[in-house]
């Protein structure tokens, strides 16, 4: 779209009350998850194992996506990932069966990835580049005020009535979400695009696309890897270590609540900062904050320091506001959008399913007090490796080529 023609306030019905909206349903989970699954029995590793079962079916989710999108549409694959995330988010609540809970938490993580490939999408299609950090900084202000009060309500109807019902909660706020992506998100073109249209199957697609653009995916991919890896740690770890140290599920969701109020006001100053300096000004930093936060975690024995710990790793992560989605959208190519952005997913979402699992081990092995330095320690590979190893991309609105995408000036 022409950058003269494009306003933001275009995306408000269609995406951005969506996002809130869904944002806020996940967000009952946050303070929830970690303990509603210890308290069917599990221990810290199996604990670990089943949060990262939602972050396995993100991946695999990745594979369907692509051939969904190109039969049915980006609109319809969003309307049918929010329809069966009800179905799955149901049979979360009446379970009693970590393995039956896993499969469901692999089931919401697929769906996830269609909308939210599905949605990057029509960013990539609809947002002219120069104003694409902003948007997308937008994008990911509104997930994060969603999540602020999505914490706070999962924490009381937890503390009420158990665990298990926020998932009620969540199948609730789906439906709406729904409804209102129905109403209001655009309709695809009637011919195939070029964005969607695959020219491979999707098995080859994928390798394929990580072959050619390899330097990248090892580069910016590895930086937006730990990125994911330290936001899925924070979600595991964050409630285990307020629960070892003696607060309730209540507090530790307002907790949480408060950390996304922190990033919610930095959201739209790091979209500002992206399209005027450049991408890596806020990928770095808060890649970097995120590390300090992490490495000081253990040393946070009451609830006051636990709270200045959680509002140092809400700094790093509103630095970061929409950064994953807009150096992905920067990079893909003109053509087959949709397969450069599955394979981005696949390579990145990686380290968000190694996350809960890497906690829990180590956590099982050598107690949770080092878990948190070792997610600090991926945090500053991620934060050297962006500042010195990848191109910033805002001084080009090209797509990168192989040979150009991601070499040092």
């Amino acid at each position: 779209m022409d950058e003269g023609r494009f306003r933001l306030r275009s995306l408000v019905l269609p995406f951005y009350i969506p996002a809130f909206l869904w944002s806020t349903g996940a967000g009952f989970l946050l303070p929830v998850l970690p303990l509603h699954i210890r308290s069917l029995g599990a221990t810290l590793s199996e604990t670990g194992m089943v949060m990262a079962s939602y972050a396995v079916g993100a991946i695999v989710g990745n594979l369907p996506t692509v051939g969904l999108v190109a039969r049915f549409g980006k609109k319809r694959t969003i309307i049918a990932a929010l329809l069966l995330e009800v179905f799955l988010a149901v049979a979360a609540y009446a379970t009693r069966s970590l393995v039956v809970l896993a499969v469901m938490l692999f089931g919401l993580g697929v769906t996830h990835t269609m909308h939210f490939v599905s949605r990057l999408a029509f960013f990539r299609e609809l947002v002219p580049t120069q104003r694409r950090g902003r948007a997308l900084s937008l994008l990911g202000g509104e997930t994060r005020m969603g999540s602020s009060l999505g914490p706070v309500i999962g924490g009381i109807v937890a503390q009420r009535f158990g665990g298990a019902e926020v998932f009620l909660l969540f199948s609730a706020v789906s439906v709406v979400v729904a409804g209102v992506v129905t109403a209001f998100v655009p309709a695809d073109p009637p011919a195939v695009s070029p964005d969607t249209q695959l020219r491979q199957p999707v098995f080859r697609a994928i390798p394929a696309v990580f072959a050619q653009y390899q330097r990248l995916f090892l580069t910016a991919g590895f930086a937006v890897f730990a990125l994911k890896l330290v936001r899925e740690a924070r979600k595991v770890i964050f409630p285990l270590w307020g629960d070892r140290i003696g607060m309730s599920v209540a507090h530790i969701g307002a907790l949480f609540s408060v950390s996304y109020i922190v990033e919610m006001a930095l959201f739209y100053p790091a979209g500002s900062i992206m399209d005027r300096w450049g991408r890596k000004k806020t990928a770095v930093p808060c890649l970097a904050i995120f590390a300090v936060g992490f490495l000081v975690l253990p040393l946070a024995t009451r609830p006051v320091l636990f709270a200045v710990v959680a509002l140092i790793l809400a700094v790093g992560n509103g630095l970061g506001s929409g950064i994953n989605m807009t150096l992905s959208t920067d990079f893909a190519p003109p053509d087959g959008v949709v397969e450069f952005l599955v394979t981005w997913r696949v390579v990145t979402d990686i380290g968000g399913a190694a996350s809960p699992v890497l906690v829990g081990v180590v956590a099982s092995a050598v107690g949770l007090a080092w878990s948190s330095p070792l997610v600090a320690l991926v945090s500053l590979s991620g934060a050297l490796v962006m500042a010195f190893l990848v191109r910033e991309p805002l001084r080009s609105t090209s797509s990168p080529t192989p040979s150009r995408a991601i070499l040092p000036p």
